[in-house]
């Protein structure tokens, strides 16, 4: 009987989930609303099946005066948001599920997760279509970005950025396109690293064509992310959209290589817009495909002339590359981890603090390492410099150059 009433309890939650994103769909899809309206409206009723009801009850001229004036019709808004734009939403999902694209909602809703970076949007995604499993560390997730039209130099340092920040587990979050974009995707793949690649196109697009390969390997190892519908070409207008998202998933955005007009600038706007930190790769000063760089540079993005500049700028504490077929050497002028408790032990402990401070029963729990072990390490670490305690009995990571 308990077994009985738990499917059904199961069966309602399913069917209220697939309400809320048919409603976050019907919303998204009305003429006439807009994105900045549509979490206006949800944040406001405390859902979208809510915010959709609540549309259905304004009379026409209600409906014109939250909408505002425009060239569409009230009557075209008012039949999307009606039974027949629902249908036509949960036949989308279908559709998309069928495809094995997994769905997330702006509230939460959905079998994929929705990044919390992207509520940072006043004009976030409603839903997104993902392919792919897994949910990237927000707090070790950075953009890299770049000009399609890339010189075989700004195509190295994209490709040895994306390597090397996937060897230390860093998300490599960036465009798909050709150029900066492809080369970062490709050198976290080479790494074995997590990357995910948001699309200016409907999944089934594989824009540009060039790209096939790495629209094989991204299915494979990686996550792509598409607010846009399946079927839905390349347009204009879609790249900055895909842009804000691209920004909004990162704790940084680095511009590797990118002229005047760069639609990399674009995606830096958005980081500054954001609070997020932006990055440069410096370039010739009379080379037109760098004079995006250099005036963020002079605008004062931080300066990167490698992977160590990138953790320096987002104050993150690097000691080993998490994976052992990539060994690093120490760089000169640093002194290296002392040991303790064995090389793992503080190199764990290290680790841990480094994405933030952590008293000694979090690192115990998510160490799953004895709470004694942890005291003794942290307690070597402290006299060694290595880290600090905070009020409240936390520890925290200090960042150390040179020798002692």
């Amino acid at each position: 009987m308990t077994e009985k009433r738990s499917a059904g309890q199961r069966a309602v939650a399913e069917r209220a989930m697939d309400g809320e994103l048919a409603a976050l769909v019907v919303l998204a899809r009305a003429p006439g609303i807009g994105l900045r309206r549509v979490r206006h409206l949800v944040d406001r009723h405390g859902g979208a099946s809510k915010a959709l009801e609540a549309l259905r009850r304004l009379s026409p001229d209600q409906l014109r005066a939250l909408r505002g004036v425009g060239r569409i019709p009230v009557a075209r808004t008012a039949g999307a948001l009606g039974p027949a734009g629902e249908g036509g939403a949960r036949s989308l999902l279908r559709e998309a599920r069928a495809k094995g694209l997994c769905v997330a909602g702006y509230t939460g809703c959905g079998e994929a997760a929705y990044a919390p970076g992207l509520r940072d949007l006043p004009d976030p995604p409603p839903v997104l279509f993902q392919r792919g499993a897994g949910v990237p560390d927000a707090e070790r997730t950075i953009a890299v970005v770049g000009t399609r039209a890339a010189s075989s130099y700004g195509l190295r340092t994209a490709y040895t950025l994306g390597r090397e920040l996937g060897r230390w587990g860093w998300t490599v979050v960036s465009g798909m396109a050709r150029g900066i974009d492809a080369a970062a995707h490709a050198g976290a793949l080479d790494a074995g690293g997590p990357t995910i690649g948001v699309l200016g196109t409907g999944h089934d697009r594989e824009y540009p064509p060039e790209n096939r390969d790495l629209y094989r390997r991204m299915r494979s190892h990686g996550i792509l992310l598409s607010e846009f519908e399946p079927r839905t070409p390349p347009t204009r207008s879609a790249f900055p959209r895909r842009n804000r998202v691209i920004a909004a998933l990162a704790r940084g955005v680095i511009v590797v290589e990118a002229g005047g007009r760069s639609g990399a600038l674009n995606t830096a706007d958005h980081a500054l817009d954001l609070g997020r930190e932006v990055l440069a790769v410096p370039g010739r000063i009379d080379d037109p495909g760098a004079a995006g760089c250099l005036r963020l540079l002079r605008q004062g993005a931080g300066l990167v002339a490698g992977v160590q500049d990138v953790f320096d700028a987002l104050g993150w504490l690097c000691l080993e590359p998490q994976s052992p077929e990539f060994p690093q050497s120490p760089q000169s002028g640093e002194a290296s981890a002392p040991a303790v408790d064995g090389p793992s032990g503080d190199s764990r402990l290290l680790g841990a603090l480094s994405r933030g401070p952590r008293s000694p029963d979090e690192l115990a729990v998510g160490l799953e390492m004895p709470v004694a072990r942890v005291l003794g390490g942290l307690g070597q670490l402290e006299l060694e410099g290595w880290v600090e305690r905070r009020p409240g009995g936390n520890f925290a990571a200090v960042r150390r150059r040179g020798g002692r």
